[in-house]
């Protein structure tokens, strides 16, 4: 009788191990699975800022592509899966930075376009480049495009290419009286700062020009004006972040985008230009500048070549977002995809399910 009971008392702990042990290989490829859909497949990013209104809202969970431009192998193997710089509800770091290995980028569907929504590890920082923070803006410059700002208007290769009704801008409103929440919900601006300085009564609004046309075309009587309101520009903070050239974030360039191939004269101007990301991310160890030479491999050259391809982005919300204007060129291996939906939506100012907004979930973004 006793070695029955014991032996059922063996049966019964052998039977919760096999099921622990099949409870915990269940989890590892799940979460094996979950990695690999991650890397390979699709991600999801949330939007922490304004930078990307009005295509993207603060608080909309968007999907990212993988496919479209092909999946990257990683840099840093030594990471918990399903992490991005740190272990969950904790500040400790989820990667070993012991093993850097080269990135390459498995195939895709598409190749990445002027005006695609990117999501990129941004390219400055210290972490490993596949784990410095995720941004997400427009790609307005492609691999040898001539950039040129002037006077808030974006041109690319001397074609005016922002639409009205997509890139978003500061502007002061003057108004006789308050205007009610409602009107500005009904015109879709948001976040609306009053000013009631003498003479100044009235609103800094962030919106389109195809609205502030719609808003001065049909100006209530309570309207004054919509003007475009000017903030300070330092020219020492703009890229290349040197004070002779003078250019500001409305009035910048002309700047080419570096091309795979691309050749540029060893001059004073281009070494201001592209010095950075020459010894950032070209991958060259004996190189050495000085303001008007360049020595690679202890030999002097009179050019150089290209051996990556780099993009320009740009949040539609121009004048809240800080993107390459002021941060630089993107290399093409730290973009990570394409956003391609808005899967959910959430006004961070409510709780998370009363502040869900109807109107944008599975919206398509472009």
């Amino acid at each position: 009788m006793k070695r029955s009971f014991l032996s059922k008392k063996q049966g019964a702990l052998s039977s919760a191990l096999a099921a622990i042990r099949d409870w915990i290989s269940s989890m590892f490829f799940a979460a094996m699975a979950a990695a690999f859909i991650r890397w390979m497949v699709i991600g999801l990013y949330v939007i922490p800022s304004a930078s990307m209104e009005p295509t993207l809202l603060t608080g909309d969970f968007v999907l990212v592509s993988k496919l479209h431009y092909g999946a990257r192998t990683p840099a840093t193997p030594l990471q918990i899966p399903i992490t991005h710089q740190t272990i969950p509800f904790t500040k400790i770091p989820s990667y070993l930075d012991w093993l850097q290995l080269p990135q390459y980028r498995l195939p895709g569907l598409s190749k990445i376009k002027r005006n695609d929504i990117i999501v990129f590890n941004t390219p400055i920082g210290h972490a490993p480049p596949d784990l410095t923070d995720y941004w997400i803006k427009r790609c307005i410059g492609l691999p040898g495009d001539l950039l040129h700002i002037r006077h808030k208007e974006l041109y690319v290769n001397a074609a005016l290419a922002d639409s009205a009704d997509r890139a978003q801008y500061r502007y002061f409103m003057k108004t006789k009286r308050h205007l009610t929440a409602a009107f500005f919900e009904k015109n879709g601006i948001k976040n609306p700062v009053p000013s009631t300085l003498p003479g100044c009564e009235g609103y800094i609004i962030y919106t389109t020009p195809a609205k502030v046309h719609q808003l001065n075309t049909m100006l209530p009587a309570y309207i004054q004006s919509v003007v475009p309101d000017e903030v300070d520009n330092l020219s020492s903070s703009a890229y290349p972040c040197h004070p002779t050239l003078g250019w500001t974030k409305d009035n910048f360039g002309p700047l080419q985008v570096p091309k795979k191939g691309m050749i540029i004269p060893i001059n004073p101007q281009n070494i201001l230009l592209y010095r950075a990301i020459i010894e950032k991310f070209e991958g060259k160890k004996n190189i050495r500048f000085t303001q008007t030479e360049c020595w690679i491999d202890g030999q002097q050259v009179a050019s150089y070549t290209f051996c990556k391809n780099y993009y320009f982005a740009m949040g539609d919300n121009r004048d809240q977002s800080y993107d390459s204007r002021f941060i630089g060129f993107i290399p093409e291996d730290y973009i990570l995809g394409k956003a391609v939906m808005v899967l959910l939506s959430s006004n961070r100012s409510h709780s998370f399910f009363s502040g869900i907004r109807w109107n944008r979930l599975f919206h398509f973004v472009n």
